[in-house]
């Protein structure tokens, strides 16, 4: 049985922002006492309260809703954001770590090969082979210095720094 609003009414957004609930309330029950029976019928009213926040810990006041629900309820939450921090910078550190050792490795590995190279290559010189000696060096010596060179580079044209 209810009627629809006419069309000349115009439908108003109230931004409500930190009003209390009471408040709200008893404007609503002054406004419906303004109207006549009829009327009553046609009011439609919504509520919506909307809350955001970012972030592991919910704003104080929300912090003191969990609190008066139940005691203790603000430290747990308290103490899972922090148990989290906490996981989340153990993660970064082994990352960082991996990362790090396997530069290093890479390095070692560099030099262990580049030592052998250089070594073949002086052995070829010894036993009178001198011109694969020389080339297998200087090779050798040539591509890693490209390597290191435009490594570098590589990593400078990644790092948003």
């Amino acid at each position: 049985m209810s009627k629809e609003p006419p069309q000349s009414e115009v439908t108003r957004d109230i931004n409500l922002q930190e009003v209390p609930e009471d408040l709200l309330v008893q404007e609503m029950e002054r406004r419906m006492e303004e109207m006549s029976g009829g009327e009553r019928e046609q009011v439609i009213q919504t509520i919506t309260h909307q809350q955001e926040f970012s972030g592991p810990l919910p704003p104080p006041p929300t912090l003191q809703d969990y609190e008066r629900i139940q005691p203790g309820f603000a430290n747990r939450i308290v103490s899972m954001a922090e148990v989290q921090q906490s996981h989340r910078h153990n993660l970064e550190k082994k990352s960082v770590d991996a990362a790090i050792g396997v530069e290093a490795r890479g390095q070692h590995y560099a030099l262990a090969v580049s030592i052998l190279i250089i070594l073949g290559s002086l052995f070829l010189i010894a036993n009178g082979k001198e011109i694969s000696g020389t080339i297998l060096a200087g090779g050798t010596l040539t591509g890693l210095a490209y390597i290191f060179i435009t490594g570098r580079n590589k990593k400078v044209e990644d790092d948003p720094n």
